[in-house]
């Protein structure tokens, strides 16, 4: 789910990068002109795969643990671990990512001038089925590491401990020009209430 709205996103950020200064909406084309070209996010298939190691010393600091406590040493050697597991999926799938982060971008600058959207769908259509099953791997190693944290930390560690995953899963997720809080989902596993007619 994470990758289909990642890619939703992404490539209607090209869409609206691609179109001229004074066309779309209406107020926004004062907004565009004076705020000059803007750069495109560029495709990183590594961020859209969900791959995420955590910095030691900043998880500790979000839990409220210090080193001297007696299940630091075991939470730091969790999350070492996990991200052990995530620099090998990266080492794994090296050529598979800087492949696809090549095809996507080039896809998306051609669909970009040409206003290609089939071009944009079929891209869609790889990414998903190339990142599938190494998202399904990154989950179960993420479900395998929450599931050892919950049995070493009290509760509200456990709450601080989701907090933060969730904190840093949000920052490799693309945001959307400007301040327009519209267009960025606040709940990216619940978007079908945000639909409207």
């Amino acid at each position: 789910m994470r990758v289909l709205i990642f890619l939703l996103v992404f490539f209607q950020s090209a869409c609206v990068y691609a179109q001229p200064p004074s066309g779309g909406r209406g107020g926004y084309s004062n907004q565009s002109q004076n705020s000059g070209a803007r750069e495109v996010q560029k495709f990183d298939s590594q961020k859209v795969s969900g791959i995420i190691a955590y910095d030691s010393k900043k998880t500790l600091k979000k839990l409220k643990l210090k080193k001297s406590d007696s299940i630091a040493t075991i939470v730091l050697s969790k999350i070492e671990n996990h991200n052990r597991q995530m620099n090998k999926i990266k080492s794994d799938n090296k050529d598979l990512f800087e492949g696809l982060d090549i095809v996507v971008n080039q896809n998306m600058e051609i669909a970009r001038s040409t206003q290609n959207r089939e071009l944009m769908r079929e891209t869609m259509i790889l990414v998903r089925e190339k990142l599938q099953p190494i998202q399904e791997q990154i989950r179960s190693d993420e479900d395998e590491l929450n599931n050892q944290l919950k049995a070493l930390l009290n509760e509200d560690q456990n709450e601080k401990w989701l907090k933060f995953q969730k904190a840093e899963k949000e920052k490799i997720m693309p945001r959307r020009r400007g301040n327009d809080a519209r267009n960025r989902p606040d709940n990216y596993n619940n978007q079908s209430r945000r639909r409207r007619g």
